[in-house]
């Protein structure tokens, strides 16, 4: 017998290990895949970076409120679905007792047929709603706590007036106009009309009861900027946002003596819904990113998620702050195929954004249908509470760290961009991937000629899976449906070509 050489020739390889330490660095969606970093991450929703891992992110559960002050441990929920066909808006109440010297806090919802209903938010009842008003026929174009001849209320304005509720009475003034925004400075009343949202109506009036047409002035402006959107008392100064700019309005002792500075212009519309105080800063959304106001100039917040902001749809889009954090619940795209939650059918908005106002580290809840953001604060809780559209529109929630949205788990990703694993022009192979995991968990693979993927099951050590995958360019996808997840030390080897 006779045996020849083996004369085909082999590339040689060298191993080489990439470590995703990209889990302590957040989302860098703003590269390009040609130059972002080979751990970079993409995309990502509903999960959270903590301590190197990737764990369960932001969830819904039903509002628990306590039974008693004493008592902030014991909670309970409440039952809407008995009362209301859906909640449409909800609000918080707060009210000085004078027969107890004390505030009290409840919580006013919203049906469809415009009844208001409210439960208590200290709660001895055990999750008692009763009907509060059924006076309007229309949503309120806009609503504000309001105080009148020291009486603490709760105004909505309307097309047909304004109802004012106080704790114990209430009343409708058909003479007032229909207010879509208004604040109270020094003494003065600024306000935006719905069917004027060119002018700035002016009043020392503060009790609106009695509102009188002649005793009001008006401020026109006819220019570039766009239609009023927004007032907000901010920093000693009342600020008016509008489509396309921001205005400072300060007032002297004479009644008509104002001077208005305009601070800022911008190329691209502010979303009216995402205006909001956060601490000392005013932040807001546009068709380009988040922004920071101080007062004096406005920054752009982070860029390095913007694109989830590109051609966005704001149409019904929310916000609020709490925490030292900024939430704006909206409707997007992502950079996926994939159909998360309420994406499965019809759905209004698909994604709430959460914002650290410190350090801008973003957090992101997809999948879940938010109709309003409230922040409920008192002395007894501070809680960031919606009410939604579609399947849970008879439900009050509140945020938590749950990876959940009340009884079903959140479809879980984090995608890196796509990577010549800083070996460009060469061959790569992909040889095994080590992980730890607690919950089920699929590692998705994609070359530029095959994809894998790969299964692991909840364990407390180190986890390895041989892969076998060749290409030049790669995509690597950590995906859950679990509630709970902790996914950390992923480490993939691999060989590539001298």
């Amino acid at each position: 017998m006779i045996f020849y050489k083996n004369l085909k020739k082999h590339k040689p390889v060298e191993q080489k290990d990439l470590i995703f330490s990209v889990f302590e660095d957040g989302i860098v969606s703003n590269k390009d895949d040609s130059v972002a970093k080979p751990t970079a991450c993409k995309n990502f929703y509903n999960l959270s970076y903590c301590d190197g891992a990737l764990k369960s992110g932001l969830g819904f559960r039903d509002l628990q409120v306590p039974s008693l002050a004493s008592d902030l441990e014991n909670c309970h929920s409440f039952n809407f679905a008995s009362k209301l066909d859906e909640i449409d808006g909800i609000w918080m109440q707060k009210a000085f007792q004078t027969s107890t010297n004390e505030y009290s806090y409840n919580l006013l919802l919203m049906d469809s047929a415009h009844k208001i209903w409210q439960c208590l938010l200290i709660d001895p009842t055990g999750g008692w709603v009763s009907m509060r008003s059924q006076s309007l026929k229309s949503f309120p174009t806009f609503q504000c706590i309001y105080r009148i001849a020291d009486e603490d209320g709760m105004a909505f304005f309307s097309n047909e007036g304004m109802l004012y509720l106080t704790a114990n009475s209430e009343g409708q003034y058909e003479n007032v106009p229909s207010m879509i925004s208004c604040v109270v400075h020094y003494d003065n009343f600024f306000g935006i009309t719905n069917k004027n949202r060119n002018a700035l109506v002016y009043t020392k009036n503060l009790n609106l009861k009695n509102w009188q047409e002649e005793g009001n002035s008006t401020i026109e402006f006819l220019d570039d900027r766009g239609m009023f959107t927004k007032l907000v008392a901010f920093n000693d100064y009342v600020y008016l946002f509008r489509e396309y700019g921001i205005t400072k309005i300060s007032l002297y002792s004479s009644k008509n003596d104002f001077s208005f500075t305009h601070l800022y212009t911008s190329s691209s519309k502010i979303f009216e819904n995402s205006i909001c105080v956060c601490g000392d800063v005013v932040l807001f959304a546009t068709r380009d990113g988040i922004y920071s106001f101080n007062g004096n100039s406005v920054n752009k917040l982070n860029e390095k998620f913007d694109v989830y902001f590109e051609d966005i749809d704001n149409t019904h889009c929310c916000s609020a702050c709490n925490n030292g954090k900024y939430y704006f619940a909206t409707k997007c795209k992502f950079p996926d195929e994939e159909r998360v939650g309420c994406e499965e059918g019809d759905y209004v908005n698909n994604v709430l954004f959460e914002i650290d106002v410190n350090d801008f580290s973003l957090n992101i809840l997809r999948g879940v249908d938010i109709r309003q953001l409230l922040r409920i604060d008192n002395p007894y809780m501070s809680k960031l509470c919606a009410c939604f559209y579609g399947d849970n529109k008879q439900r009050v929630g509140e945020l938590v760290m749950s990876g959940q949205t009340f009884a079903s788990a959140n479809k879980k990703c984090w995608t890196s961009f796509k990577t010549d694993l800083g070996f460009e022009g060469k061959c790569k192979k992909i040889k095994e991937i080590f992980l730890t995991t607690s919950s089920e968990l699929d590692v998705e693979i994609e070359s530029d000629s095959e994809t894998k993927i790969l299964h692991f099951s909840p364990c407390e050590n180190l986890q390895r899976q041989c892969v076998s995958i060749k290409g030049q360019i790669f995509q690597f996808s950590f995906k859950t449906n679990d509630a709970k997840c902790d996914i950390k030390k992923p480490k993939i080897v691999f060989d590539v070509e001298k």
